[in-house]
């Protein structure tokens, strides 16, 4: 029998370097160090101040001058912003449907002025304690860190590329989930993506994550110890249930998020006085409901411990979602992103309080906060796979997936029935109109 002969190291082919692909590919690992410094900067600066502000005002001998000082830097820092928003408009709310909407070349980005606006403004909405994410805008400031690594070194032929990667570097460096990074910019920022876009992608979000490492350790978001893994009887009851609920109220969320914004605009038409007052009332907030400012992640740490009532818990979980509502509302910088996965952690808090008397789920308390991140998260946004593997990567075990694989599948499933559409869409939709920019030619 005559054997084989295999091609020796001479007779295979040479191996051929794309340098157009290697060229998007160094330059996202540059894009994803820029996004990953940006990010993790603004991360630190904003948790710096709310514990600074959690500290100082949760004092019991607050002094008059001391609310006073209180309430005047609110203020301050509520006109600082509605004058960062009046220069440029596209740094109001999130950030992302600003990035959709470049992506889909309807607007451009001035990242010189864009970039330190947001951050600031950023900065000053949620140190300010206004129920508002940093999620969202760490993807709008990893873009426009992409948006000038392209300007700077690519001549703007890569933008497509680098504020991709620069997206996904974002949610990397703010959540430390680099694949959950790639997974939104799949699901929710294009929809399809090409092998090189994935892979540039890839590259920024894990060189970003690394970044967040070297400068911050393993930081999480929430610290939440999970060692519990739900029976599979639970998926059909408990499961099944938590999804139906985050489904309906996922939806709610978006439809109250819409109007909330139109009726905000009906009260006071001015921007800049919509601005200053969300500041005035969030240093009110701040003083008599501190648990509902900010993100939320100390919320759910709180909820976490297990020693809280149904009624607290649905205390909390209303007053969470109308200062969300009205935070948003009123354009300042900053995003849903955080304080959507808190909504979630205290629907599924609720649940678990409610159901003891039914089923034997006392030990679930964590599993029960993780699956609400996922079920609201995913109603919310519709991105199910993003969402699934985006708590799959917080809680640190990948034997939980299958549990947010199926409350996805159920809670998307409820709000496609229910006819509302993903709210970045419904935001890019309000965006446009207002910002009727048109593309580069040479797109």
């Amino acid at each position: 029998m005559r054997q084989k002969s295999f091609p020796t190291s001479k007779q295979l082919p040479p191996l051929r370097f794309d340098r157009a692909k290697l060229k998007i590919y160094a330059y996202s690992l540059l894009t994803g160090l820029a996004s990953g410094a940006v990010v993790v900067g603004y991360r630190n600066i904003i948790g710096w101040i709310e514990h600074l502000r959690a500290a100082r005002l949760s004092s019991q001998s607050l002094s008059p001058p001391i609310l006073l000082f209180w309430l005047g830097a609110c203020i301050v820092a509520g006109w600082t912003v509605s004058l960062l928003v009046r220069r440029s408009p596209l740094i109001k709310g999130s950030g992302i449907p600003q990035v959709k909407a470049f992506l889909q070349q309807r607007l451009t980005f001035d990242w010189k002025r864009e970039l330190p606006y947001k951050f600031l403004g950023g900065v000053l909405a949620l140190g300010a304690g206004l129920s508002l994410g940093r999620e969202g805008p760490s993807i709008q400031l990893g873009a426009l860190a992409g948006s000038a690594v392209d300007q700077k070194l690519g001549k703007g032929e890569l933008r497509h590329f680098l504020a991709t990667a620069g997206a996904a570097a974002g949610i990397s460096a703010a959540f430390n989930a680099p694949l959950a990074g790639v997974l939104f910019c799949v699901e929710e920022l294009h929809r399809n993506i090409s092998p090189v876009l994935l892979t540039s992608a890839l590259i920024a979000s894990f060189t970003a994550n690394a970044v967040m490492w070297a400068a911050t350790g393993n930081a999480v978001i929430f610290s939440l110890g999970i060692d519990r893994t739900l029976p599979l009887g639970h998926y059909f009851t408990c499961v099944l249930g938590i999804g139906i609920a985050t489904g309906l109220l996922g939806s709610l969320f978006n439809v109250g998020l819409l109007g909330f914004q139109k009726a905000y605009t009906k009260v006071v038409p001015r921007e800049g006085a919509r601005i200053i007052f969300a500041f005035v009332v969030a240093a009110v907030v701040s003083l008599v409901a501190a648990p509902v400012t900010g993100g939320g992640g100390e919320l759910v740490g709180l909820i976490a411990q297990g020693n809280s009532a149904w009624n607290t818990i649905a205390l909390l979980l209303a007053g969470k979602l109308v200062f969300t509502l009205f935070s948003y509302a009123s354009g300042a910088p900053g995003g849903i992103f955080l304080p959507m996965l808190s909504l979630g952690a205290l629907i599924g808090a609720l649940i678990h309080r409610i159901l003891p008397g039914f089923f034997d789920v006392q030990p679930y308390l964590i599993n029960f906060i993780l699956l609400g991140m996922t079920g609201f998260f995913v109603a919310v946004v519709r991105a199910p796979i993003t969402g699934a593997v985006l708590i799959t990567e917080m809680a640190g075990s990948f034997a939980h997936f299958p549990a947010f694989i199926f409350v996805s599948i159920i809670a998307t499933t409820v709000a496609e029935l229910l006819g509302t559409r993903p709210i970045y869409d419904s935001l890019l939709a309000q965006l446009l109109p207002k910002n009727p920019v048109e593309p580069p030619k040479n797109a």
